[in-house]
């Protein structure tokens, strides 16, 4: 009898324990389901980036050809750069008319007089000439054929050219009397066409074209 009223103490205990548990549980869900709501995520939501500033598919690829640049080895990378660089510098030689291109071929317009003036003594101005002509540009026609005579002059040595250097620098050094009067004639032209706007016509060229070559005859 007495170990019926045990067991049945046990049971009751036992099932009182479960009960509580159940109880407990139930509360704990409850709980978690209050606060897993909206009202109480303080976990702030990522925003999407604004449109502009949204991967494109072009970023996206350069994105792609990093990633595959950082996987190379550090020796190929630095070969790559160093091939790159050269390159450049190969590239940046042969469009200034270097080693690998000659100037007597490159056509100039009239953005280039610094550069003719810095390489005076390498530049075919007959080439210059001809287009100006065949464009009717005779203005532009004369400053090359004077350009001509002072490329022409410092080929003799009867003149040092620097383009820093004035015309008048130019007459005074010419040691030829002859020289030096067509030079001064020539000068003057070119001062009154280019620099004074003078109008010429195609015959008037013609005439102050002839000048100028006599001057090249002269000193060859």
């Amino acid at each position: 009898m007495k170990k019926n009223k045990i067991i049945t103490t046990f049971l009751l205990l036992f099932f009182q324990i479960i009960l509580f548990a159940q109880t407990k549980s139930q509360e704990f869900n409850t709980f978690k389901a209050k606060y897993n709501s909206e009202e109480f995520n303080y976990i702030e939501k990522e925003k999407p980036l604004p449109k502009e500033y949204q991967p494109n598919e072009f970023s996206e690829f350069i994105g792609k050809i990093f990633n595959v640049i950082l996987r190379l080895p550090l020796e190929i990378i630095f070969y790559c750069l160093l091939a790159l660089f050269l390159a450049f510098i190969a590239y940046r030689i042969y469009k200034n008319g270097g080693v690998f291109k000659s100037n007597s071929k490159k056509i100039y317009n009239e953005s280039d007089f610094g550069f003719i003036e810095e390489n005076l003594s390498e530049i075919n101005l007959n080439d210059l000439i001809i287009k100006a002509e065949n464009e009717q540009n005779y203005p532009l026609a004369i400053r090359y054929l004077h350009y001509q005579n002072l490329q022409n002059l410092d080929k003799k040595g009867l003149i040092e050219w620097n383009p820093k250097k004035t015309n008048q620098q130019f007459i005074n050094q010419i040691k030829q009397e002859n020289i030096q009067t067509s030079f001064a004639n020539n000068t003057k032209v070119f001062n009154q066409i280019w620099f004074g706007e003078f109008k010429i016509d195609g015959t008037q060229y013609q005439t102050f074209k002839a000048m100028f070559n006599q001057l090249n005859q002269s000193i060859k």
